[in-house]
C-alpha cells in the first residue's frame, strides 16, 4: 500500500536534540522491536554495556571469594598479560567474534603457546558468559570460537630405568675443592683435591659462578674428588619405584635413613 502524505508505510525517523536521527519500526508481531525484547527478556541496557572490559574483569574476580589464591594469582596475570593490552579499553558492547578471533590470532602470533592461549579464552569465556548470562549488559557471548578454550598438551617425558639409576648417582655428590677470590678483583681460582692430593687449578676465572660450574664439572670427568652421600641415592629411587605420593615423600628426608642406605625407619604416620 503506497504511503499517505507525509506518512511512512514501515518505521519513523524522528531527528533528536542532538542533531542525531533515531529509527523506530515494529517488530513481525506488531510491537516496537525493543518492547518485543523488553516482553522477551532479551533486552539490554546500551549504557550498562559501556563498561570497560578491564574494568568488568577486575570486578569479576574480586567477586568470587571462593577462588583459590592460585587461581586468583593465575587469573590476574592473565588479564594483564594477555588480555587487557588487547582488549582491557573495548567496551562489552563492542567486543565481537571477529575481534576475539583477531586477539587470539594475535597472540599465537607473538609466540604465546597453544595452551597459553587457550588458558587467556576460557577466562575471558567465563567473564564474558557472566556479562551475558547473569548481568544480562551484553546479548551473547561473542567467545565462540570452536576449539578455541582446547589444550593439547604435550606427554611428559618419563625418564627410563637406567636414567633413573644415572640420576640416583649424581644426587648428593659434592666436590672437594674450594673457590677463592683474587686481589683487586683480578677473578676467581679453584683449589680442588685430586687422589687425596689439593691442587690448584691453572684457569682464572671472571666470576664466582664460572667458577663453581666449573669445579661441580670437575667431578663427572674425574679430575677432582667428590665425597657421596648415599642417602639421597636411596631417597631418589625410593621416591621412584615405591610410587609415593608428594606428601608422603615429604615424610622421608635425610634423617629417616640414619646412615643405612638399606633401611628406612618411619617415626610418624598421617
Amino acid at each position: 500500500m503506497a504511503n499517505k502524505e507525509n506518512h511512512r508505510r514501515f518505521g519513523n525517523i524522528r531527528k533528536l536534540p542532538s542533531g542525531r536521527f533515531q529509527i523506530r519500526y515494529p517488530g513481525p508481531d506488531g510491537r516496537t522491536l525493543i518492547e518485543g525484547k523488553i516482553l522477551a527478556g532479551t533486552w539490554t541496557d546500551p549504557e550498562r554495556a559501556k563498561v570497560k572490559l578491564a574494568e568488568y574483569s577486575a570486578t569479576w574476580i574480586d567477586q568470587r571469594p571462593g577462588l583459590r589464591p592460585r587461581t586468583i594469582d593465575l587469573y590476574g596475570w592473565l588479564l594483564k598479560k594477555h588480555i587487557t593490552p588487547y582488549l582491557g579499553n573495548v567496551s562489552l558492547g563492542k567486543l565481537s567474534t571477529a575481534m576475539i578471533r583477531q586477539w587470539r590470532a594475535a597472540l599465537l602470533g607473538k609466540g604465546v603457546s597453544v595452551s597459553m592461549a587457550a588458558k587467556a579464552y576460557r577466562l575471558l569465556r567465563a567473564v564474558l558468559m557472566t556479562a551475558a548470562e547473569d548481568d544480562r549488559i551484553i546479548s551473547r557471548n561473542p567467545c565462540r570460537i570452536r576449539g578455541a578454550g582446547d589444550e593439547h598438551a604435550e606427554e611428559r617425558p618419563v625418564l627410563s630405568v637406567g636414567q633413573v639409576f644415572e640420576l640416583a648417582d649424581k644426587v648428593g655428590r659434592r666436590p672437594v675443592g674450594s673457590i677463592r677470590g683474587l686481589k683487586r678483583g683480578e677473578g676467581h681460582r679453584i683449589r680442588f683435591q685430586r687422589h687425596g692430593e689439593m691442587r690448584t687449578y691453572p684457569e682464572v676465572f671472571p666470576t664466582r659462578v664460572e667458577a663453581e660450574r666449573a669445579l661441580w664439572r670437575m667431578i663427572d670427568t674425574g679430575q677432582a674428588d667428590c665425597t657421596h652421600d648415599r642417602r639421597y641415592r636411596a631417597f631418589v629411587l625410593l621416591a621412584t619405584f615405591a610410587s609415593l605420593r608428594w606428601g608422603e615423600r615429604r615424610l622421608y628426608g635425610r634423617s629417616a635413613f640414619r646412615g643405612c642406605t638399606s633401611m628406612i625407619s618411619v617415626t610418624r604416620a598421617t
